[in-house]
C-alpha cells in the first residue's frame, strides 16, 4: 500500500483489505481502463487516468468515507474533490499492474482478457463453536469452558451459510469441568435437580444441526421459513429450489439437501 501512503501506520487493516477486494472484484473494468491505454484504431488516444479508472476512484472513496485519508500524501492533503479522485485513479492504475491485474505485458502486448478472479484461496476457516465464554452455571463462578474432544476426534461436517457451502468444517463442543455442562453450537447439555440430563437450544444460536453432518445459518434458516409460510411451499418444493438455484452453481462433493432436512 506504499503507493497510497507515505505512512502505512495511518493506513488500517480493513482499508487494505477493501482497496485489494475492490481491484480482485472489477476485472470487467480493469479491461476497459487498460484497453483504453493500449488504443489501436484510428483516432484513439492513449489515457493514463481513464474514465474507468476516475470512476472507481470515486466509488472507493465513497466507500471508504473519512478513511479516504489514510490513502493521501501529506502534500494531497489540500486538493479539491476532483483532484483527490484523479490521484487517487492514478494510484489504482499502479496497483492493477502491481497485482498483475493489467492485461498487458511491459511491451504493451496483450495477453488475454482479465477473467473474474477466484476468492476461494484466501477464503476465511469456518468453525463451529459454543457461542459461550464460560460456564453460565451460578455455583461455577465464571469457570471456563473446556474442548470436549481430542482434536483427532473432533467431527468435521458441511455448513451452509446463507447460500454458500463450506465442507470438512469443523463442529467443536465444550464441557465445564466442574458442573459437567456440555456446551454445543446450538444447544446445551444440562442436569436437572433430579439428576437426569436434558437439552436446551438456543434462541441465540449462530448455527443449528438439521442432520447427521450438516450445518445452517440463521440465513439459511429463515430463508426456510420464509419460502414455507409465504409461499406455502412444501419442503420438497423448498429442497428442490435451493438445489436448482444454488447447490449446482457451486463445485462441491456434498449431497444435495434433502426434504427432511428442510
Amino acid at each position: 500500500m506504499a503507493l497510497f501512503s507515505s505512512s502505512l501506520a495511518a493506513v488500517s487493516l480493513a482499508t487494505v483489505m477493501t482497496v485489494l477486494f475492490t481491484m480482485t472484484n472489477n476485472s470487467d473494468l480493469l479491461n476497459l481502463h487498460a484497453h483504453q491505454q493500449h488504443p489501436r484504431c484510428q483516432g484513439e488516444t492513449r489515457q493514463l487516468n481513464t474514465g474507468w479508472i476516475k470512476a472507481l476512484a470515486k466509488a472507493l472513496q465513497t466507500r471508504l468515507g473519512e478513511a479516504t485519508d489514510s490513502l493521501l500524501c501529506n502534500f494531497e492533503q489540500k486538493l479539491t474533490d476532483d483532484e483527490v479522485t484523479n490521484s487517487n485513479g492514478i494510484k489504482l492504475d499502479s496497483l492493477s499492474k502491481v497485482l498483475k491485474l493489467h492485461p498487458y505485458n511491459q511491451r504493451g502486448v496483450f495477453l488475454g482478457k482479465l477473467n473474474p478472479i477466484s476468492e476461494q484461496s484466501i477464503e476465511p476457516v469456518h468453525v463451529i463453536c459454543p457461542a459461550a465464554m464460560e460456564c453460565e452455571t451460578r455455583t461455577c463462578n465464571s469457570c471456563a469452558i473446556l474442548k470436549k474432544t481430542s482434536i483427532r476426534d473432533t467431527p468435521t461436517v458441511t455448513l451452509i451459510k446463507g447460500t454458500r457451502l463450506y465442507n470438512d468444517v469443523s463442529a467443536l463442543s465444550g464441557h465445564c469441568p466442574q458442573c459437567k455442562t456440555g456446551y454445543y453450537a446450538d444447544h446445551e447439555h444440562v442436569q436437572k435437580d433430579g439428576g437426569q440430563w436434558m437439552k436446551l437450544y438456543l434462541n441465540s444460536a449462530k448455527y443449528l444441526k438439521v442432520g447427521q453432518s450438516l450445518w445452517v445459518d440463521r440465513s439459511f434458516s429463515k430463508a426456510v421459513l420464509n419460502g414455507v409460510y409465504h409461499f406455502h411451499a412444501s419442503t420438497s418444493a423448498f429442497a428442490e429450489f435451493w438445489n436448482c438455484s444454488f447447490w449446482e452453481t457451486q463445485e462441491t462433493l456434498v449431497k444435495k439437501v434433502s426434504h427432511r432436512q428442510i
